[in-house]
């Protein structure tokens, strides 16, 4: 029976300790609260109500008599994503805006930033479909690469692979070699094998090797819990470090290649 992947939530990503500020507050004292407390973004109560919010980029504390109201945003529906919503759906939202809210009766109980894509339950995530992918690609190259060996894997990573192995043995717990490979040796042995890469969906040997370094370069950033996102104010092309947008791609690799490998029979977890 296929194993259950690990689903996370827009309530599990957001910051659900929500503090806000009173209508009445001037701009100076907002932008000053905002900086002392280290928040990017907060809730405006106007009578007990939320009727927008205020993005630390919006005001300073230089302001010259104006209100609050001059600064914030409507909390609209276009601001408001629903606690059930999906890791997915999630990264896409985020791409289009920098921050959320997640509401209850008349009342905000959560708030989700591009900062909460660095955060414990989205690793948790990311780390359990990478892993699910690394259990394919083993099956993918046991199949269409046995003589894996033979590619270009460095001798310091057969090396590695034989210790590893090695030890397994000693201990009477050993798996087929392949399981000691780290995703890295299994991306160089599917991109230098055309029948892999193909099955994976992938047009081009190219393409496979960029999309699958992406991949590993993620998986590092999981594991050794790295920064996933690195820019948080920009999702154009040409930006400096991981955006919400390349996370979001990436994403799709994996879950594409994932219905690749499925639908050609390489799942290690086959239904019965």
């Amino acid at each position: 029976m296929p194993r259950e992947l690990y689903h996370c939530t827009a309530t599990e990503l957001a910051t659900s300790s929500v503090e806000h500020l009173s209508y009445d507050t001037t701009p100076a004292d907002a932008a000053a609260w905002l900086t002392n407390n280290g928040y990017d973004t907060a809730p405006i109560y106007r009578d007990g109500t939320p009727v927008g919010f205020i993005h630390i980029t919006d005001i300073d504390t230089d302001t010259d008599g104006d209100d609050l109201a001059d600064h914030l945003t409507p909390l609209t529906i276009d601001h408001i994503i629903s606690g059930d919503a999906a890791f997915p759906t999630v990264l896409s939202a985020l791409i289009e805006k920098p921050v959320y809210f997640l509401g209850g009766h008349n009342h905000v109980n959560g708030v989700l930033t591009r900062a909460d894509l660095n955060t414990g339950p989205a690793r948790i995530y990311l780390f359990d479909r990478i892993t699910h992918l690394e259990e394919h690609l083993r099956e993918l190259i046991l199949d269409k690469a046995p003589d894996w060996k033979n590619t270009p894997v460095t001798v310091d990573e057969l090396d590695d692979i034989n210790s590893r192995y090695e030890d397994a043995k000693a201990a009477n717990i050993e798996l087929d070699e392949l399981h000691y490979a780290q995703f890295s040796t299994l991306e160089t042995i599917v991109t230098s094998v055309e029948a892999c890469w193909q099955t994976c969906g992938f047009t081009s040997k190219g393409g496979a090797s960029t999309r699958l370094h992406e991949i590993t370069e993620l998986r590092n950033d999981v594991a050794h819990a790295n920064l996933l996102i690195e820019n948080t104010d920009s999702n154009d092309f040409l930006s400096s470090g991981r955006t919400t947008e390349n996370l979001h791609d990436t994403l799709e690799t994996i879950n594409q290649v994932l219905t690749q490998l499925q639908d050609a029979g390489h799942d290690p977890d086959p239904e019965e």
